[in-house]
């Protein structure tokens, strides 16, 4: 057999897999559809820098509790203020890459408990040529987010990062926000208006 129908059937073998996993969507209720995309549009905004737009996810005040990965303790933050903090760091990297797998929803009432596994990677300095252990660090464990009923959709109150480990060099965390406004200027220059 060839090479292209080996691929080919790899990836259909995959998509079997994973539809089998996965609820049938025809079964799956608009309040649990909602909470999955707002959950994989946390991770798809934030790597894209789309603070404006992962903003509207969150509560107006929600706890962010990283203390498994950064120390300290969970925090009370406002939407806003979460945000302006990601932007001024996450953009300073080349890229990142927030995978998410095995999503778990919980749905009582107006509220809801979602769990995730995360592979979290961060790649600085890439396109000059610097090595993968000096320019990454990825993180992994599972994501944790309370939700709540909020007009016609669900937005997260809650997000706690459950560590379980990392790889590469974590001193990238310092020098990245280094080149966070630059890169987000340079990224917004780039956005297509439709209006």
């Amino acid at each position: 057999m060839n090479r292209m129908i080996k691929g080919v059937l790899a990836v259909a073998l995959s998509v079997c897999a994973l539809s089998a996993q996965s609820k049938d969507s025809t079964t799956m209720s608009l309040d649990e559809a909602q909470i999955r995309s707002n959950i994989q549009g946390f991770a798809t905004l934030a790597d894209q820098g789309a603070f404006e737009y992962l903003g509207r996810l969150l509560a107006p005040e929600l706890v962010v509790d990283y203390s498994s990965l950064f120390g300290g303790q969970a925090a009370t933050v406002t939407n806003a203020a979460l945000m302006k903090q990601w932007a001024a760091f996450l953009p300073g990297f080349d890229a990142t890459f927030h995978q998410l797998t095995d999503l778990r929803v919980v749905i009582e009432g107006d509220n809801a408990l979602a769990t995730v596994s995360f592979t979290a990677r961060h790649y600085l300095n890439h396109k000059q040529g610097v090595d993968g252990e000096t320019g990454f660090w990825s993180v992994f464990g599972e994501y944790e987010f309370g939700l709540n009923r909020f007009e016609d959709n669900w937005v997260i109150n809650s997000v706690t990062l459950k560590r379980q480990g990392e790889r590469g060099n974590r001193g990238v965390l310092e020098l990245a926000p280094r080149h966070a406004e630059h890169n987000l200027q340079q990224r917004g220059a780039k956005r297509v208006e439709f209006h």
